[in-house]
């Protein structure tokens, strides 16, 4: 989306999930990691908006949605990250919340150590899947 674009998008295209307190969220357009805008040789392809949220001073939390150059609010990507502690421990960790939407968690990841601790929230499932390559991988949803 060009600035001219995004300056006459609806707001709920340029709110892409971000919380409502923010005044300038800081938002690219981007690619493939390995396009050419970036010296790579993948093929170009369809581009998205990334946005950055930084509450960090205010309450220690970081957003970061990404979604497709369209402004199709129903898919997007947001992940948030901040300090807390595993469920029944007082000790402090990194912790990564996957959003549904605006108002519901799919999954919150708990560093431990050098592990990572996965927990779906309440109404997700984790299911196994298999990639068009071969790989195992697992799919997080909505119990069905």
């Amino acid at each position: 989306m060009t600035e001219m674009q995004y300056n006459n998008a609806s707001a709920d295209s340029k709110a892409m999930c971000m919380p409502q307190d923010q005044q300038n969220p800081d938002i690219k357009l981007i690619e493939h990691w390995s396009s050419p805008l970036y010296k790579g040789d993948m093929p170009p392809g369809d581009r998205f908006l990334m946005s950055v949220v930084d509450r960090r001073d205010s309450n220690g939390q970081l957003f970061v949605d990404v979604g497709g150059e369209d402004g199709d609010i129903d898919n997007i990507l947001t992940a948030s990250f901040e300090i807390s502690n595993l469920p029944g421990s007082r000790d402090h960790t990194q912790v990564l919340h996957l959003h549904i939407s605006d108002d519901e968690l799919g999954m919150t990841i708990f560093k431990q150590g050098d592990r990572y601790i996965l927990r779906p929230e309440t109404g997700m499932t984790i299911r196994p899947t298999v990639l068009p390559n071969g790989e195992r991988a697992f799919i997080l949803g909505a119990e069905q």
